[in-house]
C-alpha cells in the first residue's frame, strides 16, 4: 500500500509539471529585448571575509552549495 501510494504520489507529481504551459512568451522583439536584459546570466556569488591576525580571508562560493575558494590578502605595511 505505501509503495502504491508514493506511485500514484509521483505520477500526480510529474503529470502536474508537464502540465504546466509556457505562458510567459514575449510577443515582439521590444519584449524579447527587455526578457533578456532583465534575467542576465551574471550571478552574485555568495561571499565571506574574515580579518585575520596578518591580514584578511576572503572566501566565495559560486553555486549555492559547495566549497568555499579562500583567498588570503595580507595587510598593507
Amino acid at each position: 500500500m505505501p509503495k502504491l501510494l508514493a506511485a500514484l504520489s509521483l505520477a500526480a507529481g510529474i503529470g502536474l509539471v508537464c502540465s504546466q504551459s509556457a505562458g510567459a512568451f514575449p510577443g515582439n522583439a521590444a519584449g524579447v529585448n527587455n526578457a533578456a536584459t532583465a534575467t542576465s546570466q551574471l550571478q552574485h556569488a555568495q561571499y565571506s571575509e574574515r580579518p585575520t591576525r596578518h591580514g584578511i580571508v576572503k572566501c566565495y562560493r559560486l553555486l549555492l552549495v559547495g566549497p568555499y575558494q579562500c583567498h588570503y590578502y595580507p595587510r598593507p605595511s
